[in-house]
């Protein structure tokens, strides 16, 4: 089912595209890497990685070190983009042998073996600490022509080390590929870590969770605005579902009135200005299109049955959403004006929380129809597929690794690469949240240790 995107681009070999790495020749490689990356047929670029070392040569401040190495070398390997060789691991033959070194005593790159092993870039660096500021200097050489491609100066203090060294591994992304990267990005998500689900925030690998309400009433439906600054969700706050709306620059939380009907799933427009919400009506959800403070309603979808689950398209003309009018649920597509309503699942008889990719080409979304034996019963299984916009190419992208578990609430990275996602994949079955490249071939638990659901994903900075 993979093949889906191979009639878009004729890929390049890895060799001609580092030959073409130069000071002239840099941003024609970049623009022939970016249409691999939009077409998601790009062989990852083989990068060495030498770890960062203390300018003064001491090593006064080894944690510091190893939070750079650490974090630097997960986000370039979660990034998608790259194969990473760590060169202070040794390289070892089939029996797991060391057979060579890629660095010698004096911490210097071998960098023929490295050319050997089909290596395109190396990465390396250097930090200081002066008083209470950590100053460090990345470096990009190209391992072919042993050119250097890249010099750049970075500042952090301690607080905001991790949140640099983010930064540093989007910059190599954009560098090697002309795109930033989302290791900068933030996610929002339910957990019941303190009692009833709040919501609380985290950093794209998960790190520096801060809780972000604290009134014991639960929160659905958390969404990202697109520009960073707010998050609409739904609450029993005030005693029915209602729409709230908090500001993370201030920390005020206001609630959009709609009469006092239940509102489920609030999407923000790709511009901002307006949400996809629903209504429930009669006992059935319908979709509508809102401005921010309520007014301005428009019908979406008023048919008959549940109408649930929007996602905006990222040109903001159309939206994907399920429906059970014809009983079973599918996911459907309709223009923003209301025409052109039309069914994308055709298979199984539960298919879900659709998300459309910030590329446009893929939708990703929960379908339930394998059946499991659980306490007597039998019980659905959850997982995610991704399909094109117009239903073709159906890809599973969990549950193929036997590893059992429902796996819900798909959220795309910005860059489109990635999903993330809850799953209660671990062995007592509660909800964590993962990471997972957009074909499912790599997956990392990035929140755990409570009930963890309904993740979405922000936007860059």
């Amino acid at each position: 089912m993979k093949n889906f995107v191979y009639n878009l681009y004729k890929c390049l070999t890895v060799f001609l595209l580092i030959l073409s790495f130069g000071l002239v020749g840099v941003s024609q490689a970049q623009d022939e890497v970016r249409l691999r990356i939009q077409a998601r047929i790009t062989p990852k670029i083989s990068i060495a990685f030498k770890p960062f070392v203390e300018k003064t040569g001491t090593r006064l401040h080894a944690a510091i070190r190893d939070t750079i190495n650490q974090v630097l070398v997960r986000d370039m390997k979660v990034s998608g983009v790259f194969a990473v060789r760590d060169l202070s691991v040794k390289l070892t033959d089939e029996a797991g042998e060391s057979v060579a070194a890629f660095l010698d005593e004096s911490g210097e790159a071998d960098l023929s073996l490295l050319r050997k092993l089909s290596v395109q870039i190396m990465v390396s660096g250097t930090f200081e600490v002066r008083e209470s500021q950590i100053e460090m200097n990345l470096e990009l050489t190209d391992v072919v022509t042993q050119r250097k491609i890249t010099e750049k100066g970075y500042a952090a203090f301690d607080l905001t080390l991790r949140r640099v060294i983010h930064r540093v591994a989007d910059d190599i992304v954009l560098q090697m590929t002309g795109e930033r990267g989302v290791a900068q990005t933030r996610m929002v998500f339910t957990s019941q870590r303190t009692g009833a689900p709040e919501l609380f925030v985290a950093d794209y690998d998960g790190y520096n969770i801060r809780q972000l309400t604290n009134d014991r009433a639960r929160k659905y439906s958390p969404n990202w605005s697109p520009d960073g600054t707010k998050i609409a969700y739904t609450s029993y706050r005030d005693g029915p579902h209602e729409l709230y709306i908090l500001d993370l620059q201030t920390g005020e939380t206001h609630k959009v009135p709609f009469g006092g009907k239940t509102t489920l799933a609030p999407r923000w427009s790709p511009g901002g200005h307006h949400l996809v919400i629903g209504l429930v009506i009669d006992g059935l959800s319908k979709l509508f299109l809102s401005g921010l403070d309520g007014a301005d309603l428009k019908p979406l979808i008023t048919s008959y049955g549940i109408n649930i689950s929007p996602s905006w398209s990222p040109r903001g003309d159309q939206v994907a959403y399920m429906s059970d009018r014809l009983r079973d649920k599918h996911v459907y597509v309709v223009n923003v004006d209301g025409s052109d309503d039309h069914r994308i699942t055709f298979e199984g008889k539960y298919n879900g929380s659709p998300a459309w990719s910030p590329r446009g080409d893929r939708i990703a979304f929960v379908s339930g129809d394998t059946l499991r034996q659980e306490t007597g019963r039998l019980e659905r299984i959850f997982n995610i597929y991704t399909c094109d916009v117009n239903g073709g190419n159906l890809m599973k992208i969990t549950g193929n690794n036997g590893i059992e578990g429902d796996n819900v609430n798909p959220s795309w990275s910005p860059d489109g690469l990635h999903l993330l996602f809850s799953s209660d994949r671990d062995e007592i079955g509660r909800y964590n949240l993962y990471v997972m490249s957009w074909d499912g071939t790599e997956i990392y638990r990035v929140i755990g240790d409570s009930n963890n659901r309904q993740p979405s994903w922000g936007p860059r900075p």
